[in-house]
């Protein structure tokens, strides 16, 4: 999860140094275009990740500005884990 966001801030950061170089016009804004969708897939695993360590909607909620309920109703559905995903705990998961 830290590397994929420190990822994402590096590709941010090369854009970034890229402009007024000699790349065509747009390049850096075509670079960062994807920023708010690459974040809001980083936040999804985040709670999925918080989801199954045991954290509950109220955790999750209150550290996102939200409240459970909101929480709850904006990531249930899309935080699930896929079920090729082992769980802590299941037979050949990792500890």
């Amino acid at each position: 999860m830290a590397a994929a966001g420190a990822d994402l801030l590096l590709q941010v950061q090369l854009a970034a140094e890229r402009a007024g170089q000699d790349d065509p016009a747009g390049c850096c804004s075509a670079a960062v275009a994807r920023v708010p969708e690459l974040s809001e897939q980083l936040v999804l695993l985040a709670v999925a990740a918080d989801r199954r360590a045991g954290a509950s909607w109220a955790e999750i909620g209150a550290h996102l500005g939200l409240s459970a309920e909101a929480a709850r109703g904006r990531f249930a559905r899309r935080a699930r884990p896929s079920p090729w995903v082992r769980q802590r705990g299941e037979r050949g998961a990792p500890a």
